[in-house]
């Protein structure tokens, strides 16, 4: 069976002290959720993979065209709210 996407805690707690981990925002939450769902996965990435550094949170490579604009701010504000080091989310 293959895996579908990558388990970024189990890549932060293997490799974090050695790379910067890029991305993991679920594209359906930036595309069929709300902004109020958006925060608390931006808040949840941040609070798991941000501490100690190495982390750029991004939905990947690129925003779709498909996601709702609400959303993608909404992304903005929780990365400006909880982003900042030391992380205290």
């Amino acid at each position: 069976m293959y895996q579908t996407c990558v388990d970024i805690l189990e890549v932060k707690k293997k490799y974090g002290d050695k790379v910067c981990l890029l991305g993991n925002v679920d594209l359906n939450i930036l595309g069929m959720g709300t902004p109020e769902e958006t925060e608390n996965e931006v808040k949840e990435l941040i609070r798991n993979i941000a501490p100690g550094g190495g982390y750029i949170l991004t939905s990947g490579n690129s925003l779709a065209s498909y996601l709702k604009p609400e959303c993608v701010l909404a992304m903005s504000e929780a990365v400006k709210k909880y982003g900042s080091y030391p992380i205290s989310v």
